[in-house]
């Protein structure tokens, strides 16, 4: 599954190695942009429906525009996505990974990049599409 957009993009994929709780339990997600790339194994459990998909079908619903940012961030806080929406169909996005973010040691990275108001349908389809396989 990738998110595009003005030279930089988010993929996410399924694990299809190791031990079967983690095949079941955890995605890869890469984030890119001119160069640079970091990826990190992201915990999938979303005890209260509170996912990227749900979170994407809101951006989609509200895609005429937004005050302010918008945050999304993943139950165990190893993947972050900021969205802000500039009025004239442009949305600002930050996406982050973080390795032992709560251990005192470890590594933060972040790439921004643009998104257009009418990708955000399409992309809540995918990650809907993507959570349920």
């Amino acid at each position: 599954m990738l998110i595009r957009g003005d030279g930089a993009s988010i993929e996410l994929t399924r694990k299809e190695w190791g031990p079967e709780e983690e095949v079941a339990n955890y995605y890869f997600a890469c984030i890119r942009a001119s160069g640079f790339e970091i990826g990190e194994d992201v915990y999938a459990f979303d005890p209260k429906n509170e996912g990227l998909p749900k979170f994407f079908a809101e951006l989609a619903n509200d895609w005429k525009g937004w005050d302010g940012l918008r945050h999304w961030t993943s139950l165990e806080g190893e993947f972050e996505i900021d969205c802000e929406h500039d009025g004239l169909g442009n949305i600002s996005t930050a996406a982050r990974l973080h390795k032992n973010r709560y251990h005192g040691v470890g590594w933060t990275g972040e790439i921004r990049f643009e998104i257009a108001a009418g990708q955000l349908d399409e992309i809540a389809k995918e990650l809907t599409r993507f959570f349920k396989n």
